[in-house]
Parts: C-alpha cells; sequence; structure tokens
C-alpha cells in the first residue's frame, strides 16, 4: 500500500450516520454533496459512514483490535497500516444504505451500492477495494474515494 499524507485542510459536511461530525478535503465535500444531491434526486438514500480519519486514529482502531486479541495479518486485510489509509488524505468516504448492514459486503446488494456503480464516477469516486484488488484489502462496496 502506498503511503499517504494526513490532509491538513478539511471542512465539515455535517454528521454521520452516528451524529458524529464528518470532514474531507473541500474538493472531496463539494464532490460529495453534490453526488449526494444526484443521488437524492435518484430516490437513493445514501448514508455517510465516515471521512477523514487521523493516522492517530487509524493506530487507535490497529491498538483496540490487537488488544481483543485480533492478529495484525487478519486486522490488516480489513485495515490499513497507519499513514496508509486513504481516510488519512480527507478524500475516502465509507457510504452505506439503509438496507444493509454498515460496513458489511451486504452494502453491495443495495440499490446505493448500484446507483455509485452506474454514477459515482461522475462526481469523481472509484471503489477502492474491489474483489481481488492489488492491495490484497478486503473486499469493501462501501469504501468510495474522491480522485
Amino acid at each position: 500500500m502506498p503511503r499517504f499524507a494526513e490532509a491538513t485542510q478539511l471542512q465539515s459536511v455535517g454528521v454521520d450516520t452516528f451524529g458524529r461530525e464528518i470532514q474531507m478535503t473541500p474538493e472531496t465535500a463539494q464532490a460529495w454533496l453534490d453526488m449526494k444531491h444526484a443521488s437524492e434526486e435518484a430516490e437513493v438514500n445514501l448514508l455517510l459512514i465516515s471521512g477523514f480519519r487521523s493516522i492517530a486514529r487509524q493506530t487507535e482502531i490497529i491498538q483496540r483490535k490487537l488488544e481483543a486479541g485480533l492478529s495484525m495479518e487478519g486486522i490488516l486485510r480489513v485495515n490499513t497500516y497507519p499513514g496508509h489509509s486513504e481516510h488519512h488524505t480527507g478524500r475516502a468516504l465509507d457510504l452505506g444504505s439503509p438496507e444493509a448492514e454498515h460496513l458489511t459486503e451486504d452494502f453491495a446488494s443495495t440499490r446505493e451500492f448500484a446507483w455509485l456503480i452506474g454514477h459515482a464516477a461522475q462526481s469523481g469516486f472509484r471503489l477502492s477495494y474491489p474483489r481481488k484488488n492489488p492491495h490484497d484489502i478486503a473486499y469493501e462496496p462501501w469504501h468510495w474515494c474522491f480522485v
């Protein structure tokens, strides 16, 4: 995985489905808001689950999983090593649907995912971790990055 610099210019786009403030780069924020508007016009309900995550926060997530007894190898199949997450860039979003449990492959069977496959590129977003991706990260249909 490449190393990513941590974003320094961030703006809030409101709160996620858990009530936490979500930040992203200004360019990503505008692209997200445009894509969200387009999805709403298509009567598709994209849920924002997460955006920017600092390197320190990524470290906490991995540490918590290690303390819970998970192996580093297993953790790195679903979380990148601190400094290597697209979330550090402020350009990555985790998206969801009211029809699927968050952050699971079930998202791939929703209207929201189907809409993203057909329309996300128009707003500059791409699916980061499709099946059999070159980074050997688990399939994450919910993880999209602004390019």
